[in-house]
């Protein structure tokens, strides 16, 4: 099979590592401005594709479309996939020019535009947030007041909560509504226009935020993993970490597999894993957004350490056609990620050290200071992840308990107050 690879976030490299190893032939198109680190494991993967076309706009539908169609004239293309948000829509576009298989444009279009993305479930009947889409702050606070506070401010067609913000009042709002209109010197160059399509306004959803990594093929869908946020409990905005799986009840899981299905289905998209994040509120799943891309960060790691299996062998089989997908059984307890967070900035202590964790029990990898550009006698500032650990018990509560523990003693380790304590 030949697939088509349109640039990539650090984690989806491993799908073209084992696509090679597959014997699958790749082309890579990589962006002028690569989203991963260029550490050697990464150079050598990008090395290893069949064809690599480089310093693109990936974004730029005109540029992705003119170099699959000379990459097809010369080697015919079974599937496109994008691992980066970003970069999904001008798959998508090209995918229907060039008649190439891959997930559905139109779905795709509707996932990256959050209000049509609502406005699609609403259609459906499918349970939904209460929205509006704004061109102006003064149409944006009027939103708000007729949806109620709190409401989250965000761009419709952003990425990575970039250029988003909680208001509990008007002048929040109104701060909020400055910080999406004028922050584009946070976003990268070739974002903007994704970045500047007026102020979505959302109502803020109360629950246990959850997320369905869900397969899609010949119609039929194939849930992965249901998995839960670390949130801070002084500031539940803050996502701390991920676990595997959710600490639901069978039947609430169930519930947002379903929920999730229904939510592909009423979007359009048909081919691929996606990533939906679901707040399980008191009327039961809502949909927070949908990404159309296998799920990033640590959570394939931890997808790994909890099911024995890599999600991107699970895409992989998706994309192939007549290829069987293989779902994890029963999981052994509870596997979690979590960042070591400043609480406050600082400066690490000369002597600042991970060593005392990796060999605790239950502690399944350390990922260190370099990772993350710190290091001992190093100031971070406020929020500023400073390492990532990875560990193993027999339920959710257990591994809190353990990651507390962990972060108590490596405060002391690393001489600075360390965001400690989960919401949920």
């Amino acid at each position: 099979m030949h697939i088509a690879f349109v640039d990539s976030n650090p984690a989806a490299l491993e799908a073209i590592r084992l696509a090679k190893e597959a014997g699958h032939r790749v082309t890579y198109l990589q962006s002028a401005d690569p989203f991963y680190p260029p550490t050697e494991r990464n150079l050598r993967i990008v090395g290893s594709v069949d064809h690599l076309v480089d310093n693109l706009v990936t974004t730029d539908a005109e540029t992705v479309t003119r170099v699959l169609a000379a990459r097809h004239a010369a080697d015919p293309i079974d599937v496109v996939t994008a691992q980066l948000e970003l970069s999904a829509e001008a798959v998508a576009v090209a995918c229907r020019e060039l008649g190439l298989r891959g997930t559905a444009t139109d779905g795709v279009l509707t996932a990256r535009r959050k209000d049509r993305c609502r406005a699609a479930l609403d259609e459906a009947g499918l349970a939904s947030a209460r929205h509006a889409l704004a061109e102006t702050e003064e149409a944006a606070l009027a939103a708000a007041e007729e949806i109620g506070y709190p409401v989250i401010l965000k761009p419709p067609s952003g990425a990575d909560s970039l250029l988003s913000y909680v208001a509990t009042n008007p002048e929040e709002a109104a701060a909020g509504c400055r910080g999406v209109l004028t922050g584009l010197d946070a976003v990268p160059v070739q974002w903007h226009e994704q970045f500047t399509r007026g102020i979505l306004v959302e109502e803020y959803l109360v629950g246990t935020l959850v997320s369905v990594e869900l397969g899609a093929k010949d119609g039929e869908f194939f849930p992965f993993a249901v998995s839960g946020r670390f949130r801070w409990a002084e500031d539940e905005v803050v996502e701390l970490g991920s676990y595997i799986p959710a600490a639901l009840s069978e039947e609430q899981t169930g519930a947002c597999v379903a929920y999730a299905a229904d939510v592909c289905r009423a979007i359009g998209l048909d081919l691929g894993v996606f990533h939906l994040e679901i707040m399980v509120t008191e009327r039961g799943p809502v949909l927070v957004e949908v990404n159309p891309r296998v799920m990033g960060g640590a959570l394939p790691t931890i997808y790994r350490h909890a099911t024995g299996a890599d999600i991107f062998s699970g895409l992989l089989a998706i994309l192939e056609p007549g290829a069987e997908v293989a779902l994890p059984g029963t999981l052994d307890g509870c596997v979690g990620g979590r960042k070591v967070m400043a609480r406050d900035g600082g400066t690490l202590a000369p002597g600042a050290s991970l060593d005392r964790i990796a060999d605790l029990p239950g502690v399944l990898e350390v990922v260190g200071f370099d990772s993350y550009g710190t290091g001992p006698g190093r100031t971070v500032n406020a929020g500023q992840i400073v390492a990532r650990f990875m560990l193993r018990g027999p339920d959710h509560p257990s591994v809190v308990r353990t990651a507390e523990q962990i972060l108590r003693r490596l405060e002391e380790d690393l001489g600075i107050a360390l965001m400690i304590g989960e919401k949920d």
